[in-house]
């Protein structure tokens, strides 16, 4: 059993990109427990502490998703990178969201501030935390490396992140992704019964197919624009599933899945 034996053959699926973050803040546990009701895997980011911990949050830097700036021992350009899991433990990574309301959902009233105010103080998550929740719920989930080249990380990443999938049995449930396609290739050789995705924006690779059978991927996930019916015909022919990101329009979504994608990122969740 791989990651797609999660799923009905022809499902079209929906993935909870950073969790539900249209109506929580992003890749927090309480954007993951509303993305369980609301879809039918998610996708998080997993980057690195100063002391090597894996944890989930999609920028290199702190300054968007949490309240760093309150705290003088932080410093510009406060990176993740910088600073211990025992130091970020400290700030809150889900009052931005009210300050922001990033999608304009507390505005419209899609979502009650009272509510929100009265969630628990969102601290930043491990990826083993967040894989034994998900397996208590047999969810599935795409797990996103990101780009760690140039920092002490970069050749020790991919075998944490798999070392912590399997400390969690979780091998099933997790599709890995990342836009360094090196680590793909690592994370091939570490444990060749992964499922592993590559991820691509701008442009393709000319030789596309080609590269993707060399990885040894099942799967592809470029990102909107540069998605289209061609491409996702001919992946299809290969053999390999396109799953593609963010995409917030329902009529765009259901275009997507009638020219063959096998999954669409969306922020807003129904």
């Amino acid at each position: 059993m791989g990651f797609w034996e999660n799923f009905e053959k022809n499902k079209k699926l929906i993935v909870a990109h950073r969790g539900a973050r249209s109506i929580r803040p992003e890749n927090t546990m309480s954007a993951f427990k509303k993305a369980i009701k609301k879809s039918d895997y998610i996708e998080l980011d997993v980057g690195f502490t100063k002391d090597g911990v894996a944890v989930i949050i999609h920028d290199t830097t702190l300054e968007r998703t949490s309240n760093v700036q309150e705290f003088p021992e932080f410093k510009k350009p406060y990176r993740v990178i910088d600073y211990t899991y025992k130091q970020l433990l400290k700030l809150d990574f889900g009052s931005w969201f009210l300050r922001e309301d990033p999608f304009e959902t507390i505005k419209k009233g899609k979502v009650d501030i009272k509510e929100l105010k009265s969630l628990k103080t969102q601290r930043i998550l491990t990826l083993n935390k967040v894989l034994k929740f998900l397996k208590k719920h047999h969810f599935p989930v795409n797990v996103e490396i990101k780009d760690l080249t140039r920092t002490p990380f970069d050749k020790t990443a991919v075998k944490t992140i798999i070392d912590i999938i399997e400390d969690n049995v979780m091998l099933n449930y997790v599709l890995l992704s990342s836009f360094n396609h090196k680590y793909l290739r690592q994370a091939h050789r570490l444990n060749s019964h992964i499922d592993i995705a590559a991820l691509q924006a701008n442009e393709h690779r000319k030789d596309l197919v080609k590269h993707l059978k060399r990885l040894r991927v099942r799967s592809y996930n470029p990102e909107f624009q540069i998605a289209d019916t061609d491409l996702i015909k001919n992946l299809r022919n290969a053999g390999i599933f396109t799953n593609i990101f963010t995409v917030n329009d329902r009529e765009e979504i259901e275009k997507l899945f009638i020219a063959g994608a096998k999954s669409v990122f969306t922020d807003i969740l129904e």
